[in-house]
């Protein structure tokens, strides 16, 4: 299973809506555009759903960071990202993607170690797959 297939499928999504397509990293964003979305991803939990082994589930958490200038406009990039994501099925070679849920969410928060101060939310979507 490729981590990088499904965190580039996932990216695509999310980069499909016009908002978005310009302003959303992977990780550190290097400028800082009044409004952006940054996604951090880990490697996936596996389970094994055969006893003798060969087939596994993989559920891959990707934490997505929603920006803007104000609160509002933090919240704004993140309806994008949900009206991207939400119980959308990614499309992935060699794999059987499932719903993206939602697993959790911060409220809005300041960051004022950066000037201008940005504001941002964080929600947490998971993507579970098995071989196809």
């Amino acid at each position: 299973m490729s981590i990088r297939a499904v965190k580039n499928a996932l990216l695509a999504r999310l980069r499909a809506d016009p908002v978005l397509k310009d302003c959303t990293y992977e990780g550190v964003v290097t400028t800082r555009p009044a409004r952006y979305v940054t996604v951090y991803s880990d490697s996936g939990l596996r389970e094994a759903e055969r006893f003798t082994g060969g087939q596994w589930t993989s559920t891959q958490s990707f934490t997505v960071h929603s920006v803007g200038s104000t609160p509002d406009q933090a919240q704004f990039v993140a309806e994008k990202v949900f009206a991207q994501l939400l119980d959308h099925v990614l499309v992935v070679p060699e794999r059987q993607c499932r719903r993206i849920r939602h697993g959790s969410s911060q409220p809005v928060q300041l960051d004022s170690a950066v000037s201008p101060p940005l504001w941002y939310t964080v929600d947490e979507f998971d993507v579970t797959s098995t071989p196809a």
